[in-house]
């Protein structure tokens, strides 16, 4: 196959390149909208208890029983607001009115409204009024901030200074945050990822091709992700993964594909067997590295949570299609420059593509050591990866919001002025008949419980025949290990048959958060396994080779989270990274950063087994093949670490402190990955392998030879 793709790009270049010109401007123009039609977030599960919870008593209600926004009135001159004033009362009951206009809003109370006092919304100190508002939806990452939006064009006062605070108006600044970090990377990004390109590439044209392949993997996914858009809910934040990882597995094709072809031109001249062992070699090793990358993405789709599904997808596309615009385009551009591809030379010297002396003393220095390297750089990894056995892990809340943004000054107000139940409220829902008796004395027992404010829970109120609810303030901060034990402890309250306690809140989102993706981690990781065993089995016909892949990427892995702890969670030098966020790890974040570091490691894999074993059927011994493999592809892998790394941190200077973790932990992953991992336990394992490391079992061996993937 890849020699008839060969003989195509070779033949019908120009026809090729017109083809994928058009595919661009397609998927251009029904993509370049598409993050109108995608949904902010999408961290919760839609079959968590909590989720049941708050739709059960917002079907009952006709709203969400916990405030999502809160509108903040205060003085314009900063001074006590006398509510007693009647032009105060006047005031607050027309921005009330306001209010209850915009976009899903069920309900506002007036604290000054005498059929519904509520003196507790009135600050302590007179400086400020509070007023919550219940909204008709139960999605307040995303239809949140559309009422949060709605809700600020319409109100308007001349004696008070409104201001938001609250889970929507915080997601909603977020995801603003985020669209507009996803312009600053790209700014950033592309002028740094261009110089480095004329580095490694040393034209201006060849440097070029990266670029080309990067915007060609871009526009094809955001078209996939707006067609994806029209049938299911799509996170905004697949967006991010989609530019990142569109860049960098761009970088790696190219570099690898024209690299490879200036080594065969240099061999063979600028002929049809030039350019068919440079697709047949790099463009086997771009494709399998590709559906590697895709299969491990494509696995986080089983996740029920709209931001890692959405990710999953963005990831797996941009995979294939990185992979397939590689093996066809790349060679179609090489084929149509010829000679221009080395036009305006910026620099001489050795290629990168050329074979490193200094990787090749490395590998064969390692394989001299093989057990001293081996033991000591998995010790190092395992030093490095200790710090995760004391993670504190963390999940959507008002500290999401980076200072400077309005909610987040709202919230801190909020929270210093009120109780924490104006704001991180839990709501009770009892569902099925229960007497009021009864229900008094469930009230009298869960107002028992360690860290609930016994004063703040009410009586049970009907919500509809056979729904009642409550609210009640936890003592700590919504997310704390407290709060966490206090909801635990609530819902193991007994009801009598036929009724169920059900609870929703920040608290109870975070817990069931928690649990869902634990409980949908096993398949997400068999499925990894099973896709990179079979993969790299296709790609080497060794059943050792995969398994020592497998074991590296979870010491890479282990590694990269030890340090996002160190770094974010310990304080160790964080003011590099002006990091205003909580003291621990965002939980979604972690599956993500798992399900790429995976990828991207298993992608620095494939390039560099599929040249060893390129070496090895060239008649190599096994040691010979692992250090001139390392030693042509060591300068290539570097480069690519280099520049997708700078992508990555790119991303890094988002104040949103959920994409600083983890563009910070897919750079130090990458670096990880490309130098103590290709470098050191690459060479020492394989060489303590010796001829193992080819070996599989005779029934997988006849497997190999029908199925597996040879040149």
């Amino acid at each position: 196959m890849l020699d008839r793709i060969a003989d195509l790009t070779w033949r019908h270049p120009r026809k090729i390149l017109v083809a994928a010109f058009l595919f661009a401007a397609v998927a251009g123009f029904f993509g370049h909208d598409v993050e109108h039609h995608l949904k902010a977030a999408g961290f919760t599960d839609p079959d968590s208890e909590s989720e049941h919870a708050g739709q059960v008593l917002a079907d009952a209600l006709g709203f969400d029983a916990e405030p999502g926004l809160v509108v903040l009135l205060r003085a314009k001159d900063g001074g006590a607001i006398d509510v007693e004033d009647p032009a105060v009362i006047s005031e607050v009951g027309a921005v009330v009115e306001q209010v209850r206009g915009g976009d899903f809003v069920g309900r506002v109370l007036n604290p000054l409204d005498p059929a519904t006092p509520a003196p507790q919304l009135i600050a302590a100190d007179g400086e400020s009024i509070a007023l919550p508002v219940n909204l008709t939806t139960t999605d307040l990452e995303d239809e949140g901030g559309l009422a949060d939006e709605s809700i600020r064009a319409r109100v308007s006062s001349d004696l008070f200074d409104a201001s938001y605070g609250g889970f929507a108006p915080s997601f909603n600044e977020v995801n603003d945050q985020t669209r507009t970090d996803l312009t600053n990377a790209e700014l950033i990004a592309f002028p740094l990822l261009a110089i480095l390109l004329l580095l490694v590439f040393r034209s201006v044209i060849a440097a070029a091709v990266p670029l080309i392949l990067g915007v060609l993997s871009i526009v094809g996914t955001l078209f996939a992700l707006r067609i994806m858009a029209s049938f299911v809910d799509t996170s905004l934040f697949a967006l991010n993964i989609a530019t990142a990882l569109s860049l960098g597995l761009a970088v790696d094709y190219a570099l690898l594909l024209v690299s490879r072809y200036r080594e065969e031109v240099d061999t063979h001249g600028r002929t049809l067997e030039a350019h068919r062992r440079a697709v047949r070699t790099a463009g086997r090793a771009s494709l399998f590295s590709g559906l590697t990358v895709a299969a491990a993405m494509a696995s986080l789709m089983l996740m029920p949570q709209r931001f890692l599904y959405s990710i999953g997808a963005a990831g797996a596309t941009v995979g294939v299609l990185s992979a397939v615009m590689a093996v066809i385009v790349v060679p179609a551009i090489l084929a149509a420059l010829g000679p221009w591809l080395d036009r305006f030379s910026i620099r001489r010297g050795a290629s990168v593509s050329a074979t490193s002396d200094r990787w090749h003393r490395i590998a064969r220095g390692v394989m001299r050591r093989p057990v001293v390297i081996a033991v000591v750089t998995t010790g190092a990894l395992l030093a490095l990866a200790a710090p995760l056995l004391g993670t504190t892990l963390t999940g959507p809340s008002a500290q999401a919001v980076p200072p400077g943004q309005q909610s987040y000054e709202v919230n801190s107000y909020l929270s210093d002025h009120y109780g924490r139940g104006l704001t991180e409220a839990v709501t009770l829902t009892v569902k099925g008949t229960v007497d009021p008796t009864a229900l008094a004395g469930v009230a009298a027992e869960i107002g028992q419980v360690d860290g609930v404010v016994a004063d703040s829970l009410a009586p049970f109120t009907p919500a509809s025949d056979d729904v009642a609810f409550t609210t009640v303030a936890l003592d700590q901060p919504a997310l704390s290990g407290d709060s966490q034990d206090a909801v635990r402890d609530i819902r193991d309250v007994a009801l009598p048959d036929g009724a169920e306690l059900l609870v929703s809140g920040n608290t109870a989102r975070f817990i069931d958060e928690k649990e869902s993706l634990v409980s949908s981690a096993p398949p997400v990781i068999a499925l990894i396994v099973l896709l990179t065993i079979v993969l790299l089995f296709l790609l080497t016909g060794s059943i050792l080779l995969p398994l020592k892949t497998l074991l590296m990427n979870a010491l890479t892995l282990s590694a990269v989270v030890g340090l996002l702890v160190l770094v974010f969670e310990k304080d160790f030098a964080i003011g590099l990274l002006d990091y205003h966020g909580p003291h621990a790890v965002e939980v979604t974040s972690l599956v993500f950063i798992f399900a790429v570091t995976f990828a991207l490691a298993t992608d620095y894999a494939v390039l560099v087994m599929a040249r060893i074993k390129e070496l090895r059927d060239s008649g190599l011994s096994n040691t010979d093949a692992v250090a001139e493999g390392v030693a042509r592809t060591g300068r290539i892998i570097s480069a690519a670490a280099l520049m997708i790394a700078v992508v990555f941190l790119a991303f890094a200077v988002s104040p949103v402190f959920f994409m600083k973790q983890i563009s910070v932990a897919m750079a130090v992953g990458v670096i990880i990955d490309a130098t103590i991992v290709r470098a050191l336990l690459v060479p020492s394992l394989m060489r303590l392998l010796g001829e193992a490391n080819w070996w599989a079992p005779r029934p997988l061996r006849a497997v190999y030879a029908r199925f597996g993937i040879r040149e």
